[in-house]
């Protein structure tokens, strides 16, 4: 056996069986691939002084396989750790090539699903950017959910067609109800995914036209360019398009459209409530046994990397 496939099937035999379940489909057993022991648990909080960013908490994070879904999650991921406030700077609205990709999704989004004069909602709304552009492009009326939205920034004449509730999005505020559903960006930091989705999906009952609109990172490329560095703390879900799929599927809801957009590096998935059989899966949604051997290719080199 030569050297290469010698340190495969060693690294193959140090990956652990983690008991708990499966956020995303409940199967039981995780195949841990990956483990990082003292991470800051913020990488986008704004600190006033050293000294209180060298003594911010630290966390591990052990990144879980589900054979079963293709779902990836930090097993050791504590949400107890998070503040998410008005001092975390998510915003990458200083970028011109990322702000001509928003302009460029949210006209496509408004043309595709007619969205004129309705009512739409954002869960994770960041600073209300991209919510303020659907709602200044098709005269729309919004809600945004997020508690790190800071009111001051936003000098949009939209903003009084705007709701903005500096909370996260729970079952209390289900009485909200939109046209257009979207969610940037969020899901990613959410532990329990399908508890969430399903929230998402009871909030909207019987409006059966409902559309919802996910982004969140693509979990391949990290995997296949070996991108360790896009492996962070307050990421404790990783999709790839089928494991995105299939927890859609799984909570209710039949997908219509799922792409790569950015350069590849994002996902997004546009999903309808489910109304008796749903659509066929699309051909990108059969994933399972490619994601099976990328998983494999960075737990075997990622230290090569």
């Amino acid at each position: 056996m030569d050297q290469t496939a010698s340190a495969a099937t060693n690294r193959n035999d140090q990956l652990k069986l983690d008991a708990r379940s499966c956020p995303g489909c409940g199967h039981s057993g995780l195949e841990v691939f990956y483990e990082v022991k003292n991470v800051p648990v913020h990488s986008v909080l704004l600190l006033p002084t050293r000294d209180e960013a060298l003594k911010y908490p630290k966390g591990e994070i052990k990144l879980g396989f589900c054979k079963s879904c293709g779902f990836i999650t930090n097993v050791a991921f504590d949400p107890t750790l998070h503040e998410y406030s008005s001092r975390y700077e998510e915003t990458q609205g200083f970028s011109s090539t990322f702000n001509a990709f928003h302009r460029d999704l949210a006209l496509r989004l408004v043309e595709r699903y007619d969205l004129h004069d309705k009512d739409i909602i954002e869960i994770g709304c960041g600073k209300g950017e991209f919510l303020t552009m659907l709602c200044e492009l098709g005269g729309n009326r919004g809600v945004g959910f997020d508690p790190a939205y800071i009111n001051e920034r936003n000098q949009s004449p939209a903003k009084d067609r705007i709701t903005f509730v500096q909370d996260f999005y729970s079952e209390r505020y289900s009485g909200y109800k939109g046209d257009f559903v979207c969610c940037k960006m969020t899901l990613e930091h959410i532990q329990k995914t399908a508890e969430f989705v399903r929230m998402v999906r009871r909030s909207i009952g019987d409006r059966r036209e409902t559309i919802v609109f996910f982004q969140v990172p693509d979990v391949t490329r990290i995997l296949r360019e070996l991108a360790f560095w896009d492996i962070y703390y307050e990421h404790c879900s990783y999709f790839s398009m089928g494991s995105l799929a299939r927890l859609f599927h799984h909570c209710g809801f039949d997908v219509i459209n799922l792409a790569k957009e950015y350069d590849d590096q994002y996902l997004i998935i546009e999903v309808r409530p489910l109304n008796g059989q749903g659509s066929k899966p699309l051909s990108q949604e059969d994933d399972l046994d490619e994601l099976r051997r990328d998983v494999e290719h960075f737990s075997q080199t990622y230290e090569q990397g």
